[in-house]
């Protein structure tokens, strides 16, 4: 159950990164985001990746929670990735 909520936590910490960046906003947001908006959602995102890492800290000891959250990141990531692809596929858009 740790290692699905570590994902979920992950992906979310990546989507919130992906937030903060210019140009994927109007693919995630649907518009700009103001500066402020912009350093919050990085700002969270970083907390986020954090707190994973103190997750799998506390549940593996830290030798195997730095193995556990690299997967767990790196799939979070891939998930986000598969996801902005879809969003922004041209046969998508056509639609």
């Amino acid at each position: 159950m740790i290692h699905l909520l570590c994902l979920v936590l992950g992906s979310a910490a990546f989507a919130a990164l992906a937030l903060s960046m210019k140009r994927h906003q109007r693919d995630l947001a649907g518009r700009a985001l103001t500066e402020r908006e912009s350093r919050l959602a990085r700002i969270g995102g970083w907390t986020l990746v954090a707190l994973v890492l103190g997750i799998d800290a506390g549940a593996f000891g830290f030798g195997y929670g730095l193995i556990a959250w690299a997967g767990q990141l790196t799939m979070g990531a891939w998930l986000n990735v598969a996801w902005l692809c879809w969003k922004t596929s041209p046969s998508r858009k056509a639609r």
